[in-house]
Protein backbone atom coordinates (compact mmCIF):
# COMPACT_ATOMS: atom_id res chain seq x y z
CA UNK A 1 0.00 0.00 0.00
CA UNK A 2 2.67 2.09 0.66
CA UNK A 3 4.20 2.39 -2.71
CA UNK A 4 0.53 3.55 -3.81
CA UNK A 5 0.12 6.13 -1.49
CA UNK A 6 3.47 7.77 -3.41
CA UNK A 7 1.84 7.20 -6.80
CA UNK A 8 -1.45 8.77 -5.48
CA UNK A 9 0.16 12.01 -4.04
CA UNK A 10 2.53 11.78 -7.53
CA UNK A 11 -0.61 12.28 -9.12
CA UNK A 12 -2.45 14.59 -6.93
CA UNK A 13 0.86 17.13 -7.48
CA UNK A 14 0.01 16.98 -11.13
CA UNK A 15 -3.51 18.01 -10.54
CA UNK A 16 -2.68 20.93 -8.94
CA UNK A 17 0.06 22.39 -11.28
CA UNK A 18 -2.17 21.47 -14.34
CA UNK A 19 -4.60 23.75 -12.28
CA UNK A 20 -2.02 27.06 -12.49
CA UNK A 21 -0.56 25.78 -16.17
CA UNK A 22 -2.33 28.24 -18.88
CA UNK A 23 -4.26 26.40 -21.96
CA UNK A 24 -2.53 26.19 -24.68
CA UNK A 25 -5.61 27.25 -26.82
CA UNK A 26 -7.29 29.10 -24.24
CA UNK A 27 -6.36 32.47 -26.11
CA UNK A 28 -7.17 32.68 -29.58
CA UNK A 29 -3.81 34.98 -30.18
CA UNK A 30 -2.15 31.90 -29.16
CA UNK A 31 -3.69 29.73 -31.75
CA UNK A 32 -1.03 27.46 -33.23
CA UNK A 33 -1.00 28.11 -36.91
CA UNK A 34 0.96 24.58 -37.66
CA UNK A 35 3.36 23.80 -40.90
CA UNK A 36 0.19 23.87 -43.40
CA UNK A 37 1.41 25.79 -46.72
CA UNK A 38 -1.51 27.96 -47.92
CA UNK A 39 -4.23 26.73 -49.11
CA UNK A 40 -4.86 26.85 -52.98
CA UNK A 41 -8.96 28.13 -53.77
CA UNK A 42 -8.81 27.08 -57.45
CA UNK A 43 -6.59 25.03 -60.45
CA UNK A 44 -3.78 25.97 -62.46
CA UNK A 45 -4.98 29.18 -63.94
CA UNK A 46 -1.80 30.02 -66.03
CA UNK A 47 -2.48 27.39 -68.39
CA UNK A 48 -6.09 28.05 -68.67
CA UNK A 49 -5.42 31.49 -69.67
CA UNK A 50 -3.49 30.63 -72.93
CA UNK A 51 -5.09 28.02 -74.37
CA UNK A 52 -6.86 29.19 -77.71
CA UNK A 53 -6.26 32.77 -77.39
CA UNK A 54 -8.45 32.72 -73.72
CA UNK A 55 -8.84 36.06 -72.39
CA UNK A 56 -7.42 37.15 -69.13
CA UNK A 57 -9.57 38.81 -67.09
CA UNK A 58 -8.32 40.31 -64.15
CA UNK A 59 -9.58 38.55 -61.45
CA UNK A 60 -7.57 35.11 -63.37
CA UNK A 61 -4.79 36.93 -63.96
CA UNK A 62 -4.69 37.78 -59.66
CA UNK A 63 -5.88 34.41 -58.48
CA UNK A 64 -3.53 33.03 -60.84
CA UNK A 65 -0.71 35.15 -59.03
CA UNK A 66 -1.93 34.64 -55.81
CA UNK A 67 -1.85 30.84 -56.36
CA UNK A 68 1.10 30.08 -58.22
CA UNK A 69 3.81 32.95 -57.50
CA UNK A 70 7.08 31.38 -56.52
CA UNK A 71 8.06 34.62 -54.47
CA UNK A 72 4.23 34.29 -52.59
CA UNK A 73 5.00 30.76 -51.93
CA UNK A 74 8.71 31.27 -50.28
CA UNK A 75 7.09 33.86 -48.52
CA UNK A 76 4.43 31.36 -47.08
CA UNK A 77 7.49 28.92 -46.03
CA UNK A 78 8.90 32.07 -43.88
CA UNK A 79 5.57 32.53 -42.50
CA UNK A 80 5.47 28.64 -41.16
CA UNK A 81 9.01 29.22 -40.15
CA UNK A 82 7.26 31.13 -37.31
CA UNK A 83 5.38 27.48 -36.04
CA UNK A 84 8.83 25.44 -36.44
CA UNK A 85 10.33 28.31 -33.93
CA UNK A 86 7.40 27.78 -31.22
CA UNK A 87 7.98 23.73 -31.39
CA UNK A 88 11.69 24.95 -30.27
CA UNK A 89 10.23 26.81 -27.78
CA UNK A 90 8.08 24.28 -26.24
CA UNK A 91 11.18 21.72 -26.06
CA UNK A 92 11.52 23.15 -22.68
CA UNK A 93 8.77 21.74 -21.39
CA UNK A 94 9.42 18.24 -22.69
CA UNK A 95 10.18 15.56 -19.51
CA UNK A 96 13.61 14.81 -19.17
CA UNK A 97 15.11 11.81 -17.98
CA UNK A 98 18.35 11.95 -16.20
CA UNK A 99 20.41 9.14 -14.34
CA UNK A 100 23.52 8.51 -12.47
CA UNK A 101 24.72 5.24 -12.31
CA UNK A 102 28.58 4.36 -11.63
CA UNK A 103 31.16 2.12 -9.38
CA UNK A 104 34.00 3.33 -6.73
CA UNK A 105 36.42 2.07 -5.17
CA UNK A 106 37.18 4.78 -2.88
CA UNK A 107 38.02 6.25 0.43
CA UNK A 108 35.87 4.55 3.64
CA UNK A 109 34.18 7.35 5.08
CA UNK A 110 34.36 5.68 8.38
CA UNK A 111 37.63 3.93 8.29
CA UNK A 112 41.00 6.18 7.54
CA UNK A 113 43.02 4.21 5.08
CA UNK A 114 40.87 1.24 4.40
CA UNK A 115 38.98 0.93 0.64
CA UNK A 116 35.26 0.76 -0.15
CA UNK A 117 33.59 -0.51 -2.94
CA UNK A 118 30.63 0.96 -3.72
CA UNK A 119 27.98 0.44 -6.67
CA UNK A 120 25.65 3.04 -7.43
CA UNK A 121 22.04 4.04 -9.67
CA UNK A 122 20.28 7.21 -9.17
CA UNK A 123 17.93 7.52 -12.25
CA UNK A 124 14.99 10.15 -12.19
CA UNK A 125 12.36 12.20 -14.56
CA UNK A 126 11.44 15.42 -14.30
CA UNK A 127 8.56 16.84 -15.79
CA UNK A 128 8.73 20.78 -16.49
CA UNK A 129 5.35 22.68 -16.65
CA UNK A 130 4.43 26.30 -17.53
CA UNK A 131 3.56 27.48 -14.12
CA UNK A 132 7.41 26.93 -13.20
CA UNK A 133 6.61 23.74 -11.04
CA UNK A 134 8.36 20.24 -11.64
CA UNK A 135 7.30 17.31 -11.21
CA UNK A 136 9.89 14.55 -10.07
CA UNK A 137 10.19 10.61 -10.33
CA UNK A 138 12.65 9.03 -8.85
CA UNK A 139 14.69 5.83 -8.11
CA UNK A 140 17.66 4.62 -6.04
CA UNK A 141 19.35 2.13 -5.86
CA UNK A 142 22.74 2.34 -3.65
CA UNK A 143 23.17 -1.04 -1.71
CA UNK A 144 26.11 -1.00 0.91
CA UNK A 145 26.72 2.39 0.67
CA UNK A 146 26.67 3.31 4.26
CA UNK A 147 30.52 4.09 4.60
CA UNK A 148 30.27 6.52 1.58
CA UNK A 149 29.20 9.75 0.21
CA UNK A 150 25.81 7.64 -1.22
CA UNK A 151 23.19 7.44 1.02
CA UNK A 152 22.35 3.83 1.55
CA UNK A 153 19.28 2.25 -0.07
CA UNK A 154 17.27 -1.29 1.01
CA UNK A 155 17.87 -4.16 -1.77
CA UNK A 156 14.51 -3.42 -3.48
CA UNK A 157 16.06 0.45 -3.85
CA UNK A 158 13.85 3.65 -2.92
CA UNK A 159 10.96 4.81 -5.26
CA UNK A 160 9.86 8.09 -4.78
CA UNK A 161 8.78 11.39 -6.30
CA UNK A 162 8.33 14.92 -5.64
CA UNK A 163 7.96 18.63 -6.56
CA UNK A 164 9.98 21.53 -7.02
CA UNK A 165 8.38 24.83 -6.35
CA UNK A 166 9.75 28.49 -7.25
CA UNK A 167 8.46 30.35 -4.42
CA UNK A 168 9.00 34.24 -5.68
CA UNK A 169 11.01 34.65 -8.71
CA UNK A 170 9.44 32.38 -11.71
CA UNK A 171 5.81 30.95 -10.08
CA UNK A 172 3.75 31.61 -12.95
CA UNK A 173 5.47 33.84 -15.15
CA UNK A 174 9.14 32.81 -15.68
CA UNK A 175 11.07 32.70 -18.87
CA UNK A 176 10.07 29.61 -20.51
CA UNK A 177 6.85 30.38 -20.38
CA UNK A 178 7.42 33.59 -21.52
CA UNK A 179 9.26 32.69 -24.08
CA UNK A 180 6.32 30.05 -25.01
CA UNK A 181 4.20 32.60 -25.49
CA UNK A 182 6.21 35.03 -27.38
CA UNK A 183 6.88 32.36 -30.19
CA UNK A 184 2.92 31.42 -30.24
CA UNK A 185 2.26 35.58 -30.82
CA UNK A 186 5.59 35.20 -33.04
CA UNK A 187 3.04 33.12 -35.34
CA UNK A 188 0.32 35.96 -36.32
CA UNK A 189 3.27 38.45 -36.29
CA UNK A 190 4.89 35.96 -39.12
CA UNK A 191 0.96 36.05 -40.86
CA UNK A 192 0.86 39.44 -40.96
CA UNK A 193 4.60 40.01 -42.47
CA UNK A 194 3.46 37.29 -44.96
CA UNK A 195 -0.22 39.09 -45.33
CA UNK A 196 1.76 42.49 -46.18
CA UNK A 197 4.77 40.88 -48.68
CA UNK A 198 1.68 39.06 -50.34
CA UNK A 199 -0.20 42.39 -50.89
CA UNK A 200 2.89 44.58 -52.10
CA UNK A 201 2.91 41.74 -54.61
CA UNK A 202 -0.82 41.70 -56.25
CA UNK A 203 -0.35 45.24 -56.09
CA UNK A 204 2.57 45.41 -58.33
CA UNK A 205 1.15 42.52 -60.49
CA UNK A 206 -2.30 44.44 -61.32
CA UNK A 207 -0.23 47.28 -61.83
CA UNK A 208 1.78 45.83 -64.45
CA UNK A 209 -1.79 44.05 -65.75
CA UNK A 210 -3.23 47.08 -66.51
CA UNK A 211 0.15 48.87 -67.99
CA UNK A 212 -0.17 45.78 -69.84
CA UNK A 213 -4.19 46.24 -71.37
CA UNK A 214 -2.70 50.03 -71.63
CA UNK A 215 -0.03 49.27 -73.85
CA UNK A 216 -2.53 47.01 -75.83
CA UNK A 217 -5.20 49.96 -76.40
CA UNK A 218 -2.31 52.35 -77.49
CA UNK A 219 -1.08 49.84 -79.80
CA UNK A 220 -4.35 49.76 -81.33
CA UNK A 221 -4.83 53.56 -81.49
CA UNK A 222 -1.01 53.15 -83.25
CA UNK A 223 -2.39 51.25 -85.90
CA UNK A 224 -5.59 52.69 -86.94
CA UNK A 225 -3.97 55.94 -87.31
CA UNK A 226 -1.50 54.46 -89.63
CA UNK A 227 -4.45 53.41 -91.50
CA UNK A 228 -5.74 56.56 -91.64
CA UNK A 229 -2.48 58.11 -92.70
CA UNK A 230 -2.18 55.61 -95.31
CA UNK A 231 -5.41 56.79 -96.68
CA UNK A 232 -4.34 60.54 -96.71
CA UNK A 233 -1.89 59.53 -98.61
CA UNK A 234 -3.75 57.50 -101.03
CA UNK A 235 -6.07 60.37 -101.94
CA UNK A 236 -3.53 62.93 -101.68
CA UNK A 237 -1.61 60.98 -105.15
CA UNK A 238 -4.90 60.88 -106.24
CA UNK A 239 -5.46 64.57 -106.34
CA UNK A 240 -1.90 65.66 -106.95
CA UNK A 241 -2.14 62.80 -110.08
CA UNK A 242 -5.30 65.08 -111.29
CA UNK A 243 -3.62 68.38 -111.11
CA UNK A 244 -5.66 69.20 -108.02
CA UNK A 245 -2.95 69.24 -105.23
CA UNK A 246 0.92 70.39 -105.05
CA UNK A 247 3.42 67.20 -105.07
CA UNK A 248 4.52 68.98 -101.87
CA UNK A 249 1.85 68.04 -100.26
CA UNK A 250 2.08 64.19 -101.11
CA UNK A 251 5.44 64.33 -99.48
CA UNK A 252 3.86 65.53 -96.82
CA UNK A 253 0.98 63.35 -96.58
CA UNK A 254 4.12 60.43 -97.12
CA UNK A 255 6.47 61.98 -94.35
CA UNK A 256 3.42 61.88 -91.79
CA UNK A 257 2.30 58.18 -92.84
CA UNK A 258 6.37 57.21 -92.08
CA UNK A 259 5.84 58.49 -88.52
CA UNK A 260 3.17 57.19 -87.65
CA UNK A 261 4.39 54.03 -89.00
CA UNK A 262 7.17 54.28 -86.39
CA UNK A 263 4.70 55.01 -83.74
CA UNK A 264 3.06 52.16 -84.23
CA UNK A 265 6.22 49.93 -83.53
CA UNK A 266 6.77 51.69 -80.86
CA UNK A 267 3.57 51.05 -79.76
CA UNK A 268 3.71 47.73 -80.24
CA UNK A 269 7.34 47.78 -79.08
CA UNK A 270 6.16 48.72 -75.28
CA UNK A 271 2.91 46.11 -75.63
CA UNK A 272 5.80 43.41 -75.87
CA UNK A 273 7.41 44.85 -73.21
CA UNK A 274 4.50 44.78 -71.14
CA UNK A 275 3.84 41.31 -71.71
CA UNK A 276 7.44 40.48 -70.82
CA UNK A 277 6.68 42.13 -67.60
CA UNK A 278 3.42 40.75 -66.79
CA UNK A 279 5.26 37.15 -67.67
CA UNK A 280 7.20 37.63 -64.92
CA UNK A 281 3.68 37.22 -62.61
CA UNK A 282 2.79 34.21 -64.41
CA UNK A 283 3.54 30.44 -63.36
CA UNK A 284 1.45 26.97 -63.37
CA UNK A 285 1.01 25.18 -60.34
CA UNK A 286 4.52 23.34 -60.42
CA UNK A 287 5.87 26.32 -60.28
CA UNK A 288 7.19 26.26 -64.15
CA UNK A 289 6.56 29.95 -66.35
CA UNK A 290 3.75 29.99 -68.45
CA UNK A 291 4.00 30.35 -72.15
CA UNK A 292 4.23 34.41 -73.08
CA UNK A 293 0.73 36.07 -74.05
CA UNK A 294 -0.03 37.80 -76.90
CA UNK A 295 -2.74 40.65 -77.51
CA UNK A 296 -5.77 37.85 -78.06
CA UNK A 297 -5.12 36.87 -74.43
CA UNK A 298 -6.09 41.12 -73.65
CA UNK A 299 -9.86 42.13 -72.57
CA UNK A 300 -11.96 43.89 -74.96
CA UNK A 301 -13.68 46.15 -72.66
CA UNK A 302 -11.85 47.26 -68.93
CA UNK A 303 -14.65 49.01 -66.35
CA UNK A 304 -15.74 52.58 -66.92
CA UNK A 305 -14.13 54.95 -63.85
CA UNK A 306 -16.36 56.19 -61.51
CA UNK A 307 -16.75 58.61 -59.08
CA UNK A 308 -15.50 57.78 -55.82
CA UNK A 309 -18.12 59.05 -52.91
CA UNK A 310 -17.14 60.67 -49.34
CA UNK A 311 -19.06 57.39 -48.26
CA UNK A 312 -16.86 55.31 -49.82
CA UNK A 313 -13.80 57.09 -48.81
CA UNK A 314 -15.05 56.90 -44.75
CA UNK A 315 -15.41 53.74 -45.34
CA UNK A 316 -12.00 52.94 -47.09
CA UNK A 317 -10.42 54.70 -44.32
CA UNK A 318 -12.19 52.54 -41.51
CA UNK A 319 -11.15 49.25 -43.26
CA UNK A 320 -7.58 50.05 -44.05
CA UNK A 321 -7.23 50.82 -40.55
CA UNK A 322 -8.81 47.86 -39.21
CA UNK A 323 -7.41 45.50 -42.00
CA UNK A 324 -3.95 46.47 -42.72
CA UNK A 325 -1.14 44.01 -41.61
CA UNK A 326 1.13 46.86 -40.84
CA UNK A 327 -1.12 47.99 -37.45
CA UNK A 328 -1.77 44.34 -36.21
CA UNK A 329 1.76 43.61 -36.31
CA UNK A 330 2.54 46.42 -33.99
CA UNK A 331 -0.45 45.59 -32.14
CA UNK A 332 1.12 41.92 -31.67
CA UNK A 333 4.44 43.55 -31.08
CA UNK A 334 3.24 45.83 -28.33
CA UNK A 335 1.77 42.26 -26.63
CA UNK A 336 5.16 40.65 -26.85
CA UNK A 337 6.84 43.62 -25.28
CA UNK A 338 4.11 43.97 -22.28
CA UNK A 339 5.10 40.08 -21.86
CA UNK A 340 8.67 41.05 -21.65
CA UNK A 341 7.69 43.52 -19.22
CA UNK A 342 5.79 41.09 -16.68
CA UNK A 343 9.04 39.03 -17.20
CA UNK A 344 11.34 41.39 -15.76
CA UNK A 345 9.32 42.71 -12.99
CA UNK A 346 8.76 39.31 -11.54
CA UNK A 347 12.72 38.75 -12.08
CA UNK A 348 13.19 41.69 -9.54
CA UNK A 349 11.53 38.99 -6.69
CA UNK A 350 14.26 37.01 -4.91
CA UNK A 351 14.77 33.15 -6.47
CA UNK A 352 13.59 30.89 -3.66
CA UNK A 353 12.64 27.53 -4.63
CA UNK A 354 11.25 24.76 -2.50
CA UNK A 355 11.79 20.93 -3.00
CA UNK A 356 9.75 17.92 -1.88
CA UNK A 357 10.06 14.37 -1.75
CA UNK A 358 8.05 11.74 -0.69
CA UNK A 359 9.20 7.75 -1.35
CA UNK A 360 9.51 4.44 -0.32
CA UNK A 361 12.72 2.68 0.44
CA UNK A 362 12.39 -1.31 0.63
CA UNK A 363 13.69 -4.15 0.62
CA UNK A 364 16.64 -5.70 2.79
CA UNK A 365 17.98 -2.64 5.12
CA UNK A 366 14.92 -0.72 3.56
CA UNK A 367 13.83 1.93 6.43
CA UNK A 368 10.24 2.77 4.35
CA UNK A 369 8.38 5.90 3.49
CA UNK A 370 11.46 8.32 3.59
CA UNK A 371 10.56 12.14 3.04
CA UNK A 372 13.48 15.16 2.22
CA UNK A 373 12.47 18.56 1.84
CA UNK A 374 14.82 22.17 1.26
CA UNK A 375 14.73 25.49 0.61
CA UNK A 376 17.41 27.42 -1.96
CA UNK A 377 17.61 31.34 -1.81
CA UNK A 378 19.47 33.72 -3.69
CA UNK A 379 19.00 37.20 -5.07
CA UNK A 380 21.19 39.93 -7.12
CA UNK A 381 22.17 42.78 -4.61
CA UNK A 382 21.87 45.20 -7.30
CA UNK A 383 19.24 44.01 -9.50
CA UNK A 384 20.61 45.45 -12.62
CA UNK A 385 19.54 42.75 -15.12
CA UNK A 386 16.12 43.10 -14.23
CA UNK A 387 15.72 46.69 -14.14
CA UNK A 388 17.15 47.24 -17.14
CA UNK A 389 15.29 44.83 -19.15
CA UNK A 390 12.01 46.92 -17.54
CA UNK A 391 13.56 50.19 -18.92
CA UNK A 392 14.00 48.29 -22.30
CA UNK A 393 10.41 47.19 -22.31
CA UNK A 394 8.81 50.78 -21.25
CA UNK A 395 10.94 52.17 -24.19
CA UNK A 396 9.87 49.43 -26.85
CA UNK A 397 6.32 49.84 -25.54
CA UNK A 398 6.71 53.89 -26.29
CA UNK A 399 8.45 53.50 -29.40
CA UNK A 400 5.20 50.72 -30.96
CA UNK A 401 2.63 53.42 -29.69
CA UNK A 402 4.75 55.83 -31.85
CA UNK A 403 4.86 53.97 -34.73
CA UNK A 404 1.45 53.05 -34.52
CA UNK A 405 0.07 57.19 -34.72
CA UNK A 406 2.32 57.22 -37.45
CA UNK A 407 1.46 54.76 -39.12
CA UNK A 408 -2.32 54.89 -39.09
CA UNK A 409 -1.66 58.67 -40.30
CA UNK A 410 0.28 56.86 -43.01
CA UNK A 411 -2.71 54.76 -44.04
CA UNK A 412 -5.23 57.29 -44.08
CA UNK A 413 -3.04 59.79 -46.33
CA UNK A 414 -2.94 56.94 -48.67
CA UNK A 415 -5.68 56.30 -49.16
CA UNK A 416 -6.97 60.09 -49.08
CA UNK A 417 -4.36 59.98 -52.13
CA UNK A 418 -5.43 57.22 -53.87
CA UNK A 419 -9.40 58.16 -53.81
CA UNK A 420 -8.25 61.69 -54.60
CA UNK A 421 -6.52 59.95 -57.71
CA UNK A 422 -9.49 57.96 -58.64
CA UNK A 423 -11.65 61.27 -58.55
CA UNK A 424 -9.36 62.94 -60.62
CA UNK A 425 -8.96 60.22 -63.56
CA UNK A 426 -12.63 59.57 -63.58
CA UNK A 427 -13.17 63.98 -63.96
CA UNK A 428 -10.14 63.40 -66.78
CA UNK A 429 -11.95 60.24 -68.04
CA UNK A 430 -14.78 62.37 -68.84
CA UNK A 431 -12.74 65.25 -70.04
CA UNK A 432 -10.80 63.46 -72.77
CA UNK A 433 -13.86 61.67 -73.77
CA UNK A 434 -15.33 64.28 -74.70
CA UNK A 435 -11.90 65.69 -76.20
CA UNK A 436 -11.81 62.17 -78.38
CA UNK A 437 -15.78 63.21 -79.64
CA UNK A 438 -14.64 66.63 -80.68
CA UNK A 439 -11.39 65.73 -82.23
CA UNK A 440 -12.52 62.50 -84.35
CA UNK A 441 -15.73 65.07 -85.88
CA UNK A 442 -13.00 67.81 -86.69
CA UNK A 443 -10.96 65.14 -88.35
CA UNK A 444 -14.02 63.66 -89.97
CA UNK A 445 -14.86 66.86 -91.52
CA UNK A 446 -11.34 68.28 -92.45
CA UNK A 447 -10.68 64.35 -94.50
CA UNK A 448 -14.44 65.63 -96.06
CA UNK A 449 -13.31 68.98 -96.45
CA UNK A 450 -10.06 67.58 -98.20
CA UNK A 451 -12.15 65.20 -100.48
CA UNK A 452 -13.80 68.47 -101.81
CA UNK A 453 -10.40 70.21 -102.36
CA UNK A 454 -10.96 73.07 -99.57
CA UNK A 455 -8.24 71.89 -97.26
CA UNK A 456 -4.48 70.96 -96.84
CA UNK A 457 -2.36 67.62 -96.29
CA UNK A 458 -1.28 69.83 -93.05
CA UNK A 459 -4.63 70.51 -92.00
CA UNK A 460 -5.87 66.99 -92.46
CA UNK A 461 -2.04 65.53 -90.49
CA UNK A 462 -2.62 67.99 -87.77
CA UNK A 463 -6.66 66.80 -86.95
CA UNK A 464 -4.81 63.26 -86.85
CA UNK A 465 -2.21 63.78 -84.19
CA UNK A 466 -5.14 66.06 -82.36
CA UNK A 467 -7.07 62.89 -82.15
CA UNK A 468 -4.24 60.27 -81.63
CA UNK A 469 -3.31 62.54 -78.97
CA UNK A 470 -6.69 62.27 -77.52
CA UNK A 471 -7.06 58.40 -77.76
CA UNK A 472 -3.53 57.87 -75.83
CA UNK A 473 -4.85 60.63 -73.11
CA UNK A 474 -7.81 58.58 -72.76
CA UNK A 475 -6.39 55.49 -72.66
CA UNK A 476 -3.61 56.86 -69.64
CA UNK A 477 -6.86 58.22 -67.78
CA UNK A 478 -8.27 54.60 -67.66
CA UNK A 479 -5.22 53.52 -66.55
CA UNK A 480 -4.52 55.70 -64.21
CA UNK A 481 -7.69 55.25 -63.12
CA UNK A 482 -7.44 51.35 -62.51
CA UNK A 483 -3.97 51.30 -61.09
CA UNK A 484 -5.47 53.44 -58.21
CA UNK A 485 -8.38 51.03 -58.34
CA UNK A 486 -5.57 48.49 -57.58
CA UNK A 487 -3.87 50.84 -54.81
CA UNK A 488 -6.91 51.25 -52.83
CA UNK A 489 -7.47 47.67 -53.25
CA UNK A 490 -4.29 46.49 -51.48
CA UNK A 491 -4.77 49.57 -48.34
CA UNK A 492 -8.14 48.05 -47.83
CA UNK A 493 -6.89 44.53 -48.07
CA UNK A 494 -9.77 43.46 -50.51
CA UNK A 495 -7.98 41.32 -52.71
Amino acid sequence: MKPLRVVLALLLVWSLTCSVTPAQGSDGIYEPLGFAPRARTKADYSIRITQGGTILTPSIFLSAVDNNYPRIDAADSRRRVASARRMEVQGVFDPVIRTLNGYAWMQNTSKFDTLKRVIYNQPAIEIPTRSGISLLGTYRFNPRTSQSPYIETGFIGEFGGGVAVPLLRGFIINERETNEKLAKIGEPVATQAFSLNRLDILLRANIAYWNWVGAQRKMQVARRLVQLSEFLVSAADKRSSAGDLPKIQVTEAEEDFQRRTADKIAAELEFKKATYELAVYLFDSSGRPAPFLDEMNVPQFWPTPQEFTAAEIDASVQKAVDRRPELKRIALEKEQAKLQLKLARNDLLPQADALATYGYDGGISGVGNVFRTQVTFSSPLYLRNARGRIKSAHFNIDALNAEEISERQRLVAEVMSAAATLNASHQKFLAVTKQVEKSEAVYVGEKKRFNFGDSTVFLVTQRERQLFDAKIKLVDAQVEYLQASAKMQALTCTY
